[in-house]
């Protein structure tokens, strides 16, 4: 599989890591608009153990046949719109096998 190449047209934020539970989470207002700073994008790269995630704001569950799309350890997806960023939702797709996300927010320049 090629490897996709991104393109941050906004400020990046510094990466950080975040650890997946058997618990839907979505990032926190306070990270994704921080200061009252528009949210141009966000990449989230998947990084141990694959992870279900939803959008638009369904609640992804576990499982064989869990809801939402599977992020497979080692891909990427990047989300360029803030519906998508502030709907995202994530959840481990084994049970209590903590995945974990790799997350680099970018925020309109100037900001």
């Amino acid at each position: 599989m090629a490897n996709p190449n991104y393109i941050f047209t906004g400020k990046p934020t510094v990466t950080a890591r975040y650890v997946v539970t058997d618990v839907a989470q979505q990032f926190a207002a306070a990270v994704r608009i921080p200061d009252k700073h528009h949210t141009v994008g966000v990449l989230i790269t998947c990084e141990d153990n694959n992870v279900r995630f939803c959008l638009g704001g369904s609640t992804p569950t576990e499982g064989a046949a869990g809801l939402g799309h599977i992020l497979y350890v080692g891909q990427s997806i990047k989300l360029a719109n803030s519906y998508a960023i502030s709907t995202f939702s994530y959840i481990n797709a084994v049970a209590q096998s903590a995945g974990v996300l790799q997350v680099t927010f970018e925020f309109e320049l100037g900001a």
